[in-house]
C-alpha cells in the first residue's frame, strides 16, 4: 500500500510541477493531449483518490516528462519492467526520435512560424509569438518546449536542432509565401516570379549565380546579425526536363492529345 501511495505522490508532484512551468496549459487541455479524463487528473490534483490506474501514470510520464525523466521515474516506481526491458546502459538517449517530432510540428500552424523564429539567432520571446499567433501561439509555444524541440533561456526561447530535409524546405517554401506582407516597403521585401525558356547552359548559369547570391547573403547574415528575423527562398527549375543534359529522355510522360477526333491520355 506504500509503494502505492508513493506513486501517486509522485504522480501528483510531477502534474503540479508541469503545470507551475507552463501556466497557460489548463487540465482540460492536458486532458486533450494526454487521453486521461479531466474528471481523473482533477481528482489527481485534489489528492480525491490515493491510487492510479498503470495506464494512466504511463499517459501522463509521456506528456510531462522528458524521455530521460522518464526512465527515473520508471526505474524508481517500475523496477522490474525496467529490468525486463532493457538495462540501462541500452536506455535510449533522450534526443532519439527527435526528427519525427520536429517533422510533426513543421507541418502545424502556429508552430511553423514559432520553429522559424527560434532558429534565428534573435530567437523567439513569449511577447512577440503572442503578438504574431495569440493565445493558440503561446499554447504551441508551450508544447514544443515541453517536447524538448525548444529551450527557453531568460526570455528568449531557441531551437535545440538545425533540421529541414528537402520535403520539410519544400514545405517551408510554401508557408514562407503566405507569411509575404504586401503592404510592406519595398526596402524590406520583394517577390517576384521569373518564366521564360532558355538554353540549358543559361539555366545552368542561373543556378549558379542563385548559389553565388546564398553564399554572399550567408556572409551578411554573419556579419550583420541583428533583431529582425527574416525568410529568403530561391527555386529554381525547369517545367519540362527532357531536354536537360544526361536526360533519359526513353522515360514516358503523360500528355494529352487529340487521335482521331478523341481525346486521350497516351504515353509518349
Amino acid at each position: 500500500m506504500e509503494a502505492r501511495i508513493s506513486k501517486f505522490e509522485a504522480v501528483q508532484a510531477l502534474l503540479n510541477s508541469y503545470f507551475n512551468r507552463y501556466p497557460r496549459v489548463t487540465i482540460k487541455a492536458l486532458s486533450m493531449r494526454t487521453g486521461v479524463p479531466y474528471a481523473t487528473l482533477r481528482r489527481i490534483l485534489q489528492s480525491e483518490v490515493n491510487e492510479i490506474k498503470d495506464e494512466t501514470v504511463f499517459k501522463l510520464l509521456e506528456r510531462v516528462l522528458h524521455k530521460k525523466e522518464q526512465v527515473e521515474f520508471i526505474r524508481s516506481h517500475y523496477p522490474s519492467l525496467v529490468r525486463m526491458i532493457s538495462p540501462p546502459s541500452q536506455v535510449k538517449p533522450a534526443i532519439e526520435g527527435l526528427s519525427d517530432v520536429l517533422r510533426k510540428f513543421l507541418y502545424l500552424s502556429p508552430h511553423n512560424l514559432i520553429i522559424r523564429l527560434a532558429m534565428t539567432r534573435a530567437g523567439a520571446s513569449h511577447e512577440a509569438v503572442e503578438r504574431l499567433t495569440g493565445e493558440s501561439g503561446l499554447l504551441a509555444l508551450d508544447e514544443m518546449i515541453e517536447q524538448g524541440l525548444l529551450e527557453q533561456q531568460g526570455n528568449v526561447i531557441r531551437a535545440v536542432f538545425a533540421e529541414m530535409d528537402h520535403d520539410a524546405t519544400q514545405h517551408q517554401i510554401s508557408n514562407d509565401a503566405r507569411n509575404f506582407v504586401r503592404e510592406l516597403s519595398s526596402n524590406f521585401s520583394l517577390i517576384s516570379h521569373v518564366c521564360e525558356s532558355v538554353t540549358p547552359e543559361a539555366l545552368a548559369r542561373i543556378v549558379a549565380m542563385s548559389r553565388e547570391f546564398l553564399k554572399a547573403i550567408e556572409e551578411i547574415k554573419e556579419d550583420a546579425i541583428g533583431s529582425v528575423p527574416f525568410f529568403l527562398n530561391i527555386v529554381v527549375g525547369p517545367y519540362d526536363q527532357q531536354d536537360l543534359p544526361g536526360t533519359d529522355r526513353a522515360e514516358p510522360s503523360i500528355r494529352s492529345v487529340v487521335l482521331e477526333g478523341e481525346r486521350k491520355s497516351v504515353f509518349v
